[in-house]
């Protein structure tokens, strides 16, 4: 394939990781603003009904051995991807007449109803997890089955990239869209607002993703597409499968380094908004402003990565670099708050999200890479359950953490007690770096191809 069309083909396959960016901001953003500010739900509640989507993130495992298993059509992927995309633009809409139902209640202060009602937008935001987690998996496993290994870490830093464009594009968009009612006080305005931007975002972003996935993936015909002397049609039960899975070793460790990885990578998130409040004295609307600092660098640090550092140095080494820089930089963040020193804070937040995009680039190209043509899904579906819940640990121990070390220094706003967060995040993420050079992503074809052999000769026999 061209490069050129390699290059488009990854634009377009990013579209739908634009999206996902951009229905976080309405879910994670918009939505659970709405709730606990303007409509005066607990936040408890709301923390209750927007997370449940990471409780079924176990799913992804069993979605992707689907997808591997999947022959609609001669497609494996495109039905998943573009079914689960459905759902959760059908449910993405249900969710926000629900919000605009919580709304309702609040209005009348009515708090048996709001409870009621907020319980319900949970399970919807179960189902949701359901819906993303059926569509990213096999979308992932797509990934790997249009790329071959050297265009892998440039597919990942387009591909990657676009989902911070996504965050970024759709916080413009969808607060252009909401329009003057974004700075009304008036409650109906905001209800407006919102119903106005639930009846379009859905219908665009399933658009949008229509663009990204339909006609991509190559059909299975007739059974002559064949990889590694294994026909792709080939289906392989579960039970099959765990016992792939458990046949090498790098399996559970790149599972346990992957998990240590993304935990340390975000604990900082809970943390780190306080942090510059506490420390440095910044108002609400210049600690929101830390996550696009950070998040700029980490965009700039997957899209330049896949072309500047794995291709020469490989993934495993480019992941300790990252981890170190990430490592450094973490610490000068509590330089920067020992010297309350707001610049020097707000530079090596930026060099830290430049260092941890550097890092995701290179465990996302080892990702895709310990997978297998047959069980790309399955294989993507463990990984991604690694990511989803040490994500949600690392969200809860940063907080914890946070409140543990102010037991010991008199105060959780203390400069002690964050330096301690940010301190043992430094040392996870140097830590993960150096396991990382562990992974011997030979042993691991090897160790899978040997147990895809047996497996297939014995559902043969």
């Amino acid at each position: 394939m061209g490069s050129a069309r390699f290059f488009l083909l990854a634009i377009r396959l990013g579209l739908f990781q634009a999206c996902l960016g951009a229905l976080s901001v309405l879910t994670l953003g918009i939505f659970n603003r709405l709730l606990i500010e303007e409509f005066a739900v607990p936040a408890a509640l709301t923390a209750l009904a927007l997370g449940c989507q990471q409780l079924v993130a176990f799913t992804r495992v069993w979605f992707g051995q689907r997808s591997d298993r999947c022959r609609w059509r001669g497609l494996r992927r495109t039905p998943f991807i573009i079914g689960g995309a459905a759902a959760f633009c059908a449910l993405t809409w249900i969710a926000g007449r629900l919000v605009l139902w919580i709304a309702a209640a609040s209005m009348v202060d009515d708090a048996s109803a709001v409870i009621e009602r907020g319980l319900l937008l949970a399970v919807v935001f179960l189902l949701y997890g359901l819906a993303i987690s059926a569509s990213s998996t096999p979308f992932a496993a797509l990934l790997v089955d249009v790329s071959t290994d050297k265009q892998r870490p440039v597919l990942v830093s387009i591909v990657w990239s676009m989902l911070m464009v996504g965050i970024v594009v759709g916080a413009i968009l969808l607060s252009s869209f909401l329009g003057s009612s974004c700075a009304s006080a008036e409650l109906t305005d905001v209800i407006d607002g919102v119903r106005r931007l639930i009846a379009v975002a859905p219908v665009v972003i399933f658009g949008l993703v229509l663009i990204a996935i339909a006609g991509v993936e190559p059909r299975i015909i007739n059974n002559n597409r064949k990889e590694k002397g294994h026909s792709n049609d080939q289906e392989i039960s579960l039970a099959a499968s765990w016992t792939i899975l458990r046949a090498s070793p790098q399996v559970g460790y790149f599972f346990a380094v992957l998990s240590l990885f993304t935990f340390s990578l975000f604990l900082q998130e809970a943390v780190l908004e306080p942090y510059g409040g506490a420390i440095f004295a910044m108002d609400v609307c210049a600690t929101t402003r830390l996550n696009a600092i950070w998040g700029i660098g980490t965009l700039l640090g997957i899209a330049t990565t896949g072309f500047l550092f794995v291709p020469r140095l490989g993934a495993q080494r480019t992941a300790l670099l990252g981890g170190l820089l990430s490592a450094v930089f973490v610490l000068l963040i509590v330089v920067a708050g020992g010297m309350n020193s707001e610049p020097l804070f707000k530079g090596a937040l930026f060099l830290f999200g430049a260092a941890a995009g550097i890092s995701t680039n290179a465990s996302l190209t080892l990702m895709l890479g310990l997978t297998s043509p047959l069980m790309a899904g399955t294989f993507i579906g463990v990984w991604g359950l690694a990511q989803a819940y040490a994500r949600g640990l690392a969200t809860i121990g940063g907080g914890a953490l946070l409140s543990l070390f102010g037991q010991f220094t008199g105060s959780q706003n203390s400069f002690s007690a964050y330096a301690g967060v940010f301190i043992v995040q430094a040392m996870g993420l140097l830590i993960a770096g150096i396991m990382l050079l562990r992974v011997d992503t030979k042993l691991f074809q090897r160790k899978v191809e040997q147990a895809l052999a047996s497996v297939l000769t014995s559902e043969l026999d």
